[in-house]
């Protein structure tokens, strides 16, 4: 059985007096604070930051230069520095999920534009390269819906109208074909066997 007691007050036993005497001796009288060193800090930490973004850019446009050049691997190593120093860069995450695709690597390219789409769910490119990814992985329906949000965010983009969201709906209609073609055939050939 657990028993109940009341906790005590540390320094309850204390003299008043004493204690007192020991706090006025402890204070510091009008001596003037020198902060000096914390405003250093905090200007040292800024420049930290703003050196962080400016070697992040500088990452980032020698990887748009090596994609130019055809050379994805190497641009990919030059945003994921970038990432490193800016990690909520949506633009070279939707950049790398690209290059992903052009080297035939889906999956990690549906990471890298899912993380673009998490950072700025207003960016309609960011959606559009996600259906394109999940594209790439064979998930129709996922890309129907992605490509269907780039349109609702921006409708006067000729390009996701005619190519990406037809193309996708014209590979659904072929999946849906063939998905009853293959059910026929089942079907048939399972009264085949029973008959």
């Amino acid at each position: 059985m657990t028993t109940f007691g009341w906790k005590r007050k540390i320094g309850g036993n204390i003299v008043k007096a004493t204690s007192e005497k020991f706090s006025a001796a402890s204070e510091v009288e009008n001596v003037p604070i020198n902060d000096a060193w914390l405003q250093r800090f905090k200007r040292r930490k800024k420049n930290d930051e703003e050196n962080k973004k400016i070697k992040s850019e500088e990452l980032k446009n020698e990887g748009v230069r090596l994609a130019q050049l055809n050379r994805f691997h190497d641009a990919i190593a030059e945003w994921d520095k970038a990432l490193n120093l800016n990690p909520r860069d949506e633009k070279t995450l939707e950049m790398k999920a690209q290059a992903l695709l052009q080297l035939n690597i889906p999956f990690p390219a549906v990471q890298a534009s899912e993380s673009a789409v998490k950072i700025n769910p207003t960016w309609w490119v960011a959606y559009q390269t996600l259906g394109r990814s999940q594209l790439g992985m064979g998930d129709l329906k996922m890309a129907k819906i992605s490509f269907s949000k780039a349109i609702h965010l921006n409708p006067i983009e000729r390009e996701l109208w005619d190519e990406d969201l037809k193309w996708t709906l014209s590979l659904l209609e072929e999946k849906s074909k063939l998905d009853a073609e293959n059910e026929n055939t089942s079907d048939q050939e399972s009264e085949i066997k029973n008959a």
